[in-house]
C-alpha cells in the first residue's frame, strides 16, 4: 500500500514509540500550570485543610462563579492536586502535604513565584528575537510580589538544606557569606548545624525585609548578619572562610560571573570553600531539561544570564585560581548540581 493510500485509509504509519499528542501535551503545558495558580489563589487547598466541602460552599467561601468552579475543581481532581466524592472536594495526600500552609513542607510560595513570570514567560518569541528581556529580574517587582518570591525560595530551600549542608564540612569554619542570600534560609541551616558558624547575608534592601523574618524565626539574629549590597558593585569583605552561591549564578553574564568568583576568592580565607549551588548543564549541554529551561527563564529575565554547563562553571574557576574543584549531582529533594572549589 502506498503512503497516500495508507493516509487516506487513517493510517499514519508513525515511527514505533512516537506519540503525536505529545505536541499537544507540550503546547498545552501552561494549561495545567494555570490551573494550579488559580487554584492556589482562591485558597482552595487551605479551605479543604482538614475537612471536605461541597460545591456549594467552596463557591461561597470564595466568591467564584459556580459554573467556572467547578470546571477548575473537575480539573484539579483530573490532575490529582485533589479528590472528589459527587460534588464533594477534598485534599489528598499530595496537596495536604504541599499546598497547605499548616504543613511543614509547604510549597505554596513557589507556586506564587512562578505566577508571577507567566507574563514575561509569554514574551518569549519577541525575547529571542531582539536579545531584550521582557521583564528584568530584581527591579520590577512589587513588595508583594518580592514577598511571593522570597517565600518561594524559602520554601524549596527548607526542602533542599538538609541534603546541601551535609555535601560540605564546615567544621572549624568561622564565617560564611550567603552571597546573594535571597531568604537567607542556607545561612540560617549552615548556622543550625555547625555550632561555632556564623554568616553574613549579603542582598537587596527588598529581599533582606523577608530575609529578616526567616532570620527571626528562627532565632538566628545574633549569628547571621543580614548586610544589605550588590554582590556586582559592593565590597564582600574579608575573612570568610566559606562562601554560598545559590540559584544565582545563571543571572550573569560570563564576565560578570568572573568578575564575582574572582571577587569572592580574594574575600575568602585561605583554605576558605566556595559552593555553588545551582542548575547546571552536563558537560555535552544536551540536558537535563530543568537546568536548559532554568537558563531559558534567564533570558527572559536578565541581560546577560544563561545557563552554563559544569565544565564552563570549573573553567571559570580555575581561571580564577580555585583548586580541589569538584563538581557533584545533589540527592532528591534537590535537583542541583554543587560545584566545590578552594583557595589554598
Amino acid at each position: 500500500m502506498s503512503d497516500s493510500n495508507s493516509k487516506e485509509n487513517g493510517s499514519w504509519d508513525l515511527p514505533e514509540g512516537m506519540d503525536p499528542m505529545r505536541v499537544m501535551q507540550i503546547a498545552s503545558g501552561y494549561w495545567q500550570s494555570c490551573i494550579l495558580h488559580a487554584a492556589n489563589r482562591l485558597d482552595i487547598f487551605n479551605l479543604l485543610d482538614g475537612q471536605s466541602k461541597d460545591l456549594d460552599t467552596l463557591q461561597k467561601e470564595t466568591g467564584a462563579d459556580r459554573r467556572c468552579l467547578g470546571a477548575l475543581l473537575s480539573a484539579l481532581v483530573s490532575i490529582d492536586f485533589l479528590d472528589r466524592d459527587g460534588d464533594v472536594f477534598f485534599n489528598n495526600e499530595f496537596s495536604k502535604t504541599f499546598l497547605t500552609t499548616s504543613s511543614k513542607f509547604y510549597q505554596g510560595g513557589i507556586v506564587y513565584m512562578f505566577e508571577n513570570w507567566y507574563e514575561a514567560w509569554g514574551g518569549l518569541y519577541n525575547t529571542v528575537m531582539t536579545g531584550k528581556p521582557s521583564a528584568l529580574m530584581h527591579q520590577e517587582y512589587s513588595d508583594q510580589e518580592t514577598r511571593d518570591y522570597m517565600m518561594g525560595m524559602h520554601n524549596r530551600a527548607l526542602s533542599q538544606s538538609d541534603v546541601l549542608t551535609s555535601m560540605v564540612d564546615l567544621s572549624g569554619k568561622k564565617q560564611l557569606m550567603d552571597v546573594g542570600c535571597g531568604p537567607s534560609t542556607f545561612a540560617v541551616k549552615f548556622c543550625e548545624r555547625y555550632a561555632g558558624l556564623n554568616a553574613i547575608a549579603m542582598d537587596r534592601d527588598q529581599n533582606l525585609v523577608i530575609a529578616k523574618e526567616i532570620v527571626d524565626m528562627y532565632h538566628m539574629h545574633d549569628r547571621v548578619e543580614l548586610r544589605p549590597g550588590d554582590y556586582n558593585t559592593d565590597d564582600l569583605g574579608i575573612g570568610n572562610d566559606a562562601m554560598l552561591l545559590s540559584s544565582m549564578t545563571n543571572q550573569e553574564s560570563p564576565d560578570n560571573l568572573k568578575k564575582l568568583l574572582k571577587k569572592c576568592f580574594d574575600s575568602m580565607s585561605k583554605d576558605g570553600v566556595i559552593m555553588i549551588q545551582e542548575q547546571l548543564l552536563n558537560p555535552e549541554k544536551k540536558g537535563p531539561a530543568l537546568a536548559a529551561l532554568i537558563g531559558v527563564n534567564q533570558i527572559i529575565n536578565t541581560t546577560g544570564g544563561s545557563s552554563y554547563s559544569t565544565t564552563e562553571m570549573e573553567k571559570i574557576m580555575r581561571d580564577v585560581g580555585y583548586v580541589d574543584i569538584e563538581s557533584r549531582q545533589m540527592n532528591p529533594p534537590s535537583p542541583f548540581i554543587l560545584i566545590t572549589g578552594y583557595k589554598r
